[in-house]
């Protein structure tokens, strides 16, 4: 098998786990607060409602112009900027029952009639109304819940044989919420989706589904992070970014499970080892598998930003950005806070940490 790491290499990641910890915090902070300036996520059609066009010109367009012309319309507020090149026109307008659906139509119309001469073809037209919206976004954020929920049994009953527990924990979240929802329609489903995220970290801490928590944590990190240079970079938050999202999940999961596969074997043939050491061991005898793979995934990840063209680049930059968090939060926050974790476990209880692993 190819290694890009020397066998006997031993790095202690682990004791650089407060600055792993403490940079995470700095980047999710400027995030959020990138978030609260921009006063929200710049939400795409999909989830905002109303109608985008693409438009061509003959001629490089002048966005001054495009707006003097939607303004004779009355989409003094429609948001113009140039898609791709000089060329290339999107424009988003808050659609209004009354103006029909000939949107289109209308804007190609008043643009025609301010640079006459050009030829104006409509290369896209989307058109999302306020239902439509309002249940995309439920189902986008339920979404990602639903993963977590489902992440949360297959990781407990796997690595610490509590399927039960955690398949009760899941239902109970997933009734609470859904019964919320239906009694509060008005509700956002964001504000309900994130306070059972946070129910689901307390309740995991509680049950002591420790590897649960510690791949939660983590995932949360990713998203986090991914949402947070989105708004750094005044990137559309719409669909597309919710199978990244979602996709990010899948990835930074598979690479937690991957070393917690090689914590539980070395566990069994190091008994007397500190859990500490062997958690650090089997994130450098995987560290070299981990770094193959998301080097292989971000070549194709990188080449699909750079070739993709517009439609694609704000999908491949959020693939990027979680996809790089998430091999970091594997090594600097789920595998921390699994040993933390045991080690809140053993001060509570008469048993040592070895004996709690769950070695089966």
């Amino acid at each position: 098998m190819l290694e890009i790491v020397p066998p006997g290499l031993h790095i202690d990641f682990l004791g650089k786990a407060k600055l792993g910890i403490a940079l995470s915090i700095i980047l999710i902070l400027m995030g959020l607060s990138a978030i609260v300036w921009r006063g929200g996520l710049k939400q795409g059609i999909d989830f905002s409602g109303g109608t985008l066009i693409q438009l061509r010109l003959s001629q490089p367009a002048d966005l001054g112009i495009v707006r003097e012309a939607l303004e004779t319309v009355g989409w003094e507020r429609a948001i113009v900027q140039h898609y791709g090149d000089m060329h290339e026109v999107l424009i988003r307008i808050a659609q209004r029952t009354s103006e029909g659906q000939d949107i289109g139509g209308q804007v190609q119309r008043a643009l025609q009639e301010h640079v006459p001469g050009q030829t104006i073809d409509i290369r896209r037209l989307e058109a999302v109304g306020a239902q439509v919206s309002t249940e995309l976004r439920y189902q986008a954020a339920f979404a990602l819940l639903y993963a977590m929920l489902g992440m949360t049994i297959y990781i407990s009953g796997r690595f610490e044989a509590k399927w039960w527990v955690a398949l009760g924990l899941a239902a109970g979240l997933f009734v609470v919420t859904s019964t919320v929802s239906s009694w509060l329609p008005g509700l956002s489903p964001v504000v309900v989706v994130v306070t059972a995220l946070v129910a689901l970290i307390v309740l995991s801490l509680l049950l002591e589904l420790l590897y649960a928590l510690a791949a939660i944590v983590a995932i949360y990190h990713d998203v986090l992070v991914t949402v947070g240079f989105l708004a750094l970079f005044d990137k559309e938050f719409d669909l597309q970014i919710i199978a990244a999202l979602l996709t990010i999940i899948g990835y930074s999961l598979n690479d937690t499970i991957v070393i917690f596969d090689r914590i539980r074997e070395n566990m069994r043939g190091q008994r007397r080892t500190q859990f500490a050491s062997v958690v650090n061991i089997s994130v450098n005898q995987t560290l070299s598998r981990t770094l193959l793979t998301t080097g292989y995934t971000l070549l194709v990840v990188i080449a699909l930003l750079l070739l993709g063209g517009d439609v694609l680049h704000d999908f491949a930059f959020a693939l990027l950005v979680g996809m790089i968090a998430g091999t970091y939060s594997t090594i600097f926050i789920a595998n921390p806070l699994l040993v933390y974790g045991f080690t809140w476990r053993a001060v509570r209880g008469p048993r040592s940490v070895m004996e709690t692993v769950h070695l089966s």
